[in-house]
């Protein structure tokens, strides 16, 4: 069964809907409290992964695919993402020889295939024969974005492989065509991008899969020698080939492919670079209008002729599928210099930024995955507020916009749960509302006086039949009036501080008492609601049934009284001893005369 690259684990998923707040495109669809990744929506850009607290969001797991492409190969050829020298700073022959031990043949650097991307769009540029910007095609996930969202720019991508089909077309075309390709690198999207296009290339793993790799091999990188220990003696080791990249190692950072176009410098100037998921989704909005202009108006307005679009902040070197241990800065900077580095090494050589084989042998068509992006079908407006009155947004005091749901606004989360990508109770706002009515309602039906106490002995809640039992209001007060006893001390209406000081101090036990007030008897019941924070009570007027129990024990007196008189005639009669008769009976009496006596702890009342 096929496995998108991106796939939930839905016995792991915790109705956090941090996955949705984290979504770009909302591509998430929660169904019976679990989010799922609706991947006809998403773009694998992989946030959802890496802020999923219960880790549901994974990861497909290509490492045995790998392995089964080493078994089948006679050679399998690694195509190592130039992000690489952020992931594992100062450790380049250690990497190599670490991957070589995994049984691979040789391993090039996908910089070389971004060498030939570069040199294509430059000539491109050169013909200065389009209507709009263009747009590169390195990010798989900025091209998914394009081809669901904004299908109107899919002519504007660059018709070229990104690095990574260029780099394994030329591996193939240098080694020949039954080799394996595996690439590595920090984006989960290569993963699809292998998927769509068969053998460009067959494999696509992240660092953190090689990472698990090594650790399963035993392999440690850190005992690797150091390509300064193997100049300084005999150590065999691997190397690059057919050879390094020179500038194009810089395309793991933003702004490091326009760096290679060397036709074009100005192009650093004018801003054509942007990284970021939402920055680039809000450029892709802008250039949507932007392609309506007429011939002309472009180097008017001053619109680059080209952007680079990343989808992950400040380039690949934080992609999602890096381990992230350390600072983007500091991986900035690993990056940076060793780009400089070989800028500085191989500068001699003019022919670098060649890969070996021509534009048209790169080219690629981009085609829409969908006809329309979700935008427009956005539902007409009376079907919208129809929805929102559902979700109890009656108003717009009741449209809150918190984003609790993960949607930016009620009427995205209402457009949301109209496409059936989310339920009602998503809506934290409007869940506590109808909890706090229900409880409201059994306040308000319960027989009973109800008070709900904070351990600073204030009432947080209470219903009218408990300010009726214990104050001088004769009549059913309104929720407006209960709403002034928030805040005031319990003792002003019942001397009962004794009993909720003790149900804080033991919240696993319920316990009853009888209160005997002035005109009633009432029956409480003191419990936890919140280990010491929050205690309740219930008020019971018993006061009639302790009438009841009352004149029954005067009417069995009277009857005891008449039995035992007449008793006492009758043994006089017969001349019987009816002691034993009279102790009984008087027995009997002493036991209903006696007042009832409850035990509570070491209490008796």
């Amino acid at each position: 069964m096929y496995t998108y690259p991106i796939y939930t684990e839905k016995r792991e998923c915790r109705d956090c809907y941090k996955c949705v707040r984290a979504c770009p495109v909302k591509a998430i669809r929660v169904k019976d409290g679990s989010a799922v990744v609706c991947h006809e929506l998403c773009i694998f850009c992989g946030k959802c992964v890496g802020v999923c607290p219960a880790h549901a969001k994974k990861v497909r797991d290509d490492v045995p695919k790998a392995k089964t492409l080493l078994k089948n190969k006679k050679e399998v050829y690694v195509s190592l993402a130039p992000s690489f020298s952020a992931e594992f700073p100062g450790q380049e022959q250690q990497i190599i020889d670490s991957i070589m031990s995994l049984g691979f043949t040789g391993i090039s650097e996908t910089a070389l295939g971004a060498e030939a991307v570069s040199h294509a769009v430059d000539e491109l540029l050169d013909e200065k024969d389009f209507h709009s910007p263009l747009i590169s095609t390195a990010c798989p996930t900025v091209v998914e974005a394009i081809q669901k969202y904004y299908p109107q720019l899919v002519p504007s991508l660059t018709p070229f492989h990104s690095p990574l089909g260029a780099h394994s077309q030329q591996l193939r075309n240098t080694y020949g065509k039954d080799i394996g390709v595996v690439f590595i690198g920090p984006c989960i999207a290569k993963k699809l991008e292998a998927d769509k296009n068969e053998g460009l290339p067959d494999v696509a793993l992240t660092y953190g899969e090689l990472k698990n790799w090594f650790l399963n091999e035993e392999i440690d990188i850190s005992k690797r020698k150091s390509i300064d220990a193997i100049n300084s003696g005999d150590f065999s080791s691997h190397s690059f080939i057919p050879r390094k990249a020179a500038q194009a190692v810089g395309y793991a950072v933003e702004s490091g492919m326009l760096a290679t176009l060397k036709n074009h410098p100005t192009l650093l100037q004018q801003g054509a670079s942007v990284s970021g998921t939402k920055d680039v989704l809000d450029a892709l909005e802008s250039l949507v209008d932007q392609t309506l202009l007429p011939q002309g108006e472009l180097d008017e307005l001053s619109i680059p002729s080209f952007f680079e679009f990343l989808s992950c902040s400040g380039g690949c070197i934080n992609g999602p599928g890096c381990a992230q241990e350390t600072t983007s800065l500091l991986r900035r900077i690993s990056s940076n210099h060793y780009t400089q580095k070989r800028i500085n090494t191989l500068s001699n050589d003019t022919d670098r930024n060649i890969l070996g084989i021509t534009p048209n042998e790169i080219m690629y068509s981009f085609t829409n995955d969908r006809e329309k992006g979700l935008k427009e079908k956005k539902p007409p407006r009376f079907v919208i507020e129809q929805a929102l009155i559902k979700l109890g947004k009656k108003d717009e005091n009741e449209r809150l916009n918190c984003g609790g749901c993960g949607y930016s606004c009620c009427e995205d989360f209402a457009i949301a749960y109209i496409n059936g990508m989310a339920e009602a109770e998503m809506c934290v706002t409007n869940m506590r509302k109808q909890a706090q009515s229900k409880v409201d309602v059994l306040l308000r039906t319960l027989p009973m006086g109800v008070v709900i106490v904070n351990n600073q002995m204030k009432i947080i809640d209470c219903n009218a039949q408990f300010l009726k039992m214990f104050s001088s209001v004769s009549y059913h007060a309104d929720e407006y009036e209960l709403e002034k006893l928030s805040g005031l001390r319990v003792d002003s209406f019942v001397d009962a501080n004794r009993y909720f000081s003790r149900q804080f101090a033991q919240t696993e036990i319920t316990e009853q008492i009888t209160l005997n007030l002035t005109n009633s008897v009432v029956k409480a019941t003191f419990f936890t609601i919140e280990s010491g924070h929050l205690v309740g009570a219930l008020f019971q007027d018993v006061t009639q049934v302790v009438h009841r129990r009352d004149a029954v024990m005067r009417r069995a007196e009277d009857v005891i009284q008449k039995n035992l008189q007449s008793v006492q005639q009758i043994a006089s009669l017969l001349g019987e001893n009816a002691a034993d008769t009279e102790i009984m009976l008087s027995s009997m009496i002493d036991l209903f005369d006696q007042p009832q006596k409850i035990k509570i702890g070491s209490d008796t009342l």
